[in-house]
């Protein structure tokens, strides 16, 4: 079986060797010690960061991404395991990006500002 360094993991994921020290804190992927008490990690480990980046980007958090990949053995050949992990985290990205559009939508109308304001001034509505 193929391990890499932390270096090697990092290159490959795009990362900094610190990010995959980080990336382990929060369970996204597990290290193991070598003889040489050096961290190594399967190679599966780049899909899983690679994961847990694109889903940062849409705001799901280290923590959930963690216990979504959590249910993928190291080295697993099962795609529908990843399939299925992935769905996931495109299902609650996609929530996530509701969340923000109807943020938007209410900032870009300012109306929740003007109701607001008749209220604290004891305006009528």
């Amino acid at each position: 079986m193929t391990m890499l360094t932390v270096g090697q993991l990092a290159d490959a994921a795009g990362v900094t060797p610190n990010a995959v020290r980080f990336y382990e804190r929060y369970g996204v992927v597990t290290g193991h010690r070598s003889s040489g008490n050096a961290r190594r990690f399967t190679v599966d480990a780049v899909c899983r960061i690679k994961l847990a980046l694109a889903a940062q980007r849409v705001g799901i958090t280290l923590k959930d991404s963690a216990v979504i990949l959590a249910d993928i053995p190291p080295m697993s050949p099962d795609l529908d395991r990843w399939t299925t992990a992935g769905a996931e985290l495109v299902r609650i990205g996609r929530v996530r990006i509701a969340q923000l559009q109807a943020t938007v939508d209410q900032l870009s109308t300012l109306d929740f500002l003007q109701a607001e304001s008749r209220s604290e001034l004891g305006a009528p509505s």
